[in-house]
């Protein structure tokens, strides 16, 4: 799977990822520099406002909204400072069957339809060594998945952090409440996430 995200680095400018084959992801740098913003598919951008502010009240990294294809976990919307790694559009390779490669945190919500909370993936045997743990340095993760119309599973919302932690009921029902937001947009919009 092949995609290319900017990665902003605030005092070191843009850089362009791209995504190769066998999901590693290569960076060049890139010449002007331009701020990271939250950003969401069209279909998801009633939401935007409401992501930056989950963002700010829950002190996290990132709050993302992500679409699952049958090979990846694919960015819908992106809001926290994590947004420089986490852009629309890009894609991370899902484990599936090999069992190689740690699997994704929403490819684990995905495969179980059910809520995941990883408080430190570092001490986690599921998810040591995970893509979002290696490469961003967010070790703490809690998703909860979104369905289409029918109840199939579509896609994740999900919370990063690179601090061990809890969340408190509140918190979860903040985020619960944004999943029943993106799953209203999905029913009324099968192509919000993208």
């Amino acid at each position: 799977m092949c995609g290319t995200a900017l990665i902003v680095t605030p005092g070191f400018g843009v850089r362009e990822t791209l995504a190769g084959a066998g999901g590693r992801w290569e960076t060049r740098d890139m010449a002007s520099a331009q701020p990271h913003t939250t950003d969401t598919t069209a279909g998801l951008a009633p939401l935007a406002g409401r992501l930056e502010t989950i963002a700010q009240q829950l002190g996290v990294k990132s709050v993302l909204v992500m679409r699952s294809e049958p090979d990846a976990m694919v960015v819908a919307a992106t809001a926290g400072e994590a947004t420089q790694h986490y852009t629309v559009g890009a894609a991370g390779k899902k484990a599936l069957d090999d069992e190689s490669r740690v699997p994704l945190y929403c490819e684990r919500v995905v495969d179980s339809d059910s809520p995941v909370f990883v408080r430190d993936s570092r001490e986690d045997a599921a998810f040591a060594g995970n893509e979002d743990e290696v490469e961003f340095g967010l070790h703490n993760y809690l998703g909860l998945p979104v369905h289409d119309g029918s109840g199939r599973v579509v896609g994740t919302v999900c919370v990063l952090d690179d601090t061990a932690r809890e969340y408190t009921q509140e918190e979860l029902a903040q985020l619960s409440a944004l999943a029943g937001e993106v799953e209203s947009l999905v029913d009324s919009d099968g192509s919000a996430l993208g």
